[in-house]
């Protein structure tokens, strides 16, 4: 448990907002990112859709997409692209935020294809339905950051500035913990290294920072960790908490907070907003066939939040 802070909630109990294209393992719909567009009075979820590697057809991340949504379970789709705009073996996580100005920035991580690996561009636009990816501008790379691999980019206001959490391969084979960026613009990044690392236990292989929310005078971040690589693509939740945004204690050492009843048990990428008084938590979880399915559970804001 987690002590004075949230409890863990049932996902059995949440509500799907998004069902896989087949009902076998592989398949899965989710990686979410959600913001409130104060302006469209409406929320805004990112989300990738994936299949079986080998097929029919071999699409790992083959396509993602922004979608909207005034109750936030039933969302319309507004823009879709697939991995071929970006001549990409598979997309990884997006993260849409609308800056000051009114302009929206989507931050994009694929594999490149002069070299394979992870990387992290940002499109701006100024409606969410009109990002051109050929106008993509690099913002981290694993050349630039000394990694093997930067990825899952999500972006946190601080202030006027941005702060964006990235899950980094240290190397090809591990570990994988959260590293930090920061920003004036949202466009151009200085990289500040380590925030969230590895544990001890089930979490020793990977620790990626996936969700941050406001919590009394704190935050609460919750992560998706696995014990090896074999357990990668089907993480389970952590929870972590922080003062100041920059450094991070995990509150679950000896197990993670929470897993799915079903399969691999696998319960990842899970993003929330608070809306009238309760949190609205969007993740990706695994069902009794294997898949995946993208799941909203409403749980009350933690007192003092």
């Amino acid at each position: 448990d987690t002590p004075g802070v949230l409890e863990p909630f049932d996902p059995e109990e949440g509500v799907t907002v998004l069902a896989p294209d087949a009902p076998r393992p592989g398949n899965w719909v989710g990686c979410p990112s959600v913001v409130y567009d104060a302006v469209r009075e409406s929320i805004l979820l990112t989300y990738r859709k994936r299949r079986p590697r080998g097929g029919p057809p071999p699409d790992r991340g083959h396509e993602c997409r922004i979608a909207e949504s005034r109750d936030g379970v039933r969302f319309t789709d507004l823009w879709t692209v697939t991995k071929d705009a970006f001549a990409s073996t598979s997309l990884e996580r997006f993260n849409l935020q609308r800056a000051d100005d009114g302009r929206y920035l989507l931050y994009v991580s694929y594999e490149h294809p002069a070299d394979g690996r992870w990387r992290i561009d940002v499109l701006e636009a100024a409606a969410p339905d009109a990002f051109d990816p050929a106008a993509a501008r690099t913002v981290l790379t694993p050349a630039a950051t000394g990694t093997e691999a930067v990825k899952d980019p999500y972006v946190v206001r601080d202030g006027r500035g941005y702060l964006m959490f990235v899950s980094t391969f240290l190397t090809a084979a591990g570990p994988a913990p959260t590293s930090l960026a920061s920003s004036d613009d949202g466009l151009r990044y200085r990289w500040l290294g380590q925030a969230l690392g590895v544990g001890p236990g089930w979490d020793r292989h990977q620790a990626r920072l996936s969700g941050i929310l406001r919590a009394g005078s704190g935050w609460l971040g919750f992560y998706d960790g696995a014990a090896s690589a074999a357990e990668d693509t089907e993480e389970r939740l952590g929870l972590a908490r922080s003062d100041d945004l920059r450094s991070w204690e995990r509150l679950s050492v000896d197990a993670p907070w929470l897993a799915a009843p079903h399969a691999t048990g696998s319960l990842r990428y899970l993003d929330g907003l608070e809306l009238d008084g309760d949190w609205w938590l969007y993740y990706e979880v695994a069902r009794a066939d294997g898949s995946h399915e993208l799941r909203l559970s409403r749980v009350p804001a933690p007192r003092g939040s």
